[in-house]
């Protein structure tokens, strides 16, 4: 048996931190959806918290802001907590935020 834990992603913190972060390199969103060879649609669901950047983006990122990945994405300060151990068929409640919920084990 292993325990298990959960880290909340908050979005629109995270949305809105890669938007500071734009702002303060002084790139456009063309600029940077150029660099990351995406779309300013994709940057702008990024910024309005609609969904995060895929890991290699999350990686390019943080080089051109020059700051870590954790500076970039933005937890909602409850940080981990144990959830129900896997192997029991309990639902976890959430709420209704929107937040990802990343699960990790040890064993």
């Amino acid at each position: 048996m292993f325990d298990s834990y959960s880290v909340r992603i908050d979005l629109p913190a995270t949305g809105n931190r890669i938007k500071e972060l734009r702002y303060a390199r002084n790139y456009t969103v063309a600029q940077l959806a150029e660099i990351l060879h995406s779309s300013e649609n994709t940057i702008f669901k990024w910024q309005r918290g609609e969904c995060l950047p895929t890991l290699d983006n999350l990686l390019v990122l943080s080089m051109i802001f020059e700051t870590p990945m954790d500076d970039i994405i933005q937890c909602d300060g409850r940080g981990a907590k144990p959830l129900l151990p896997i192997n029991q068929k309990n639902k976890v409640p959430f709420s209704s935020e929107k937040h990802l919920v990343f699960l990790f084990s040890s064993e």
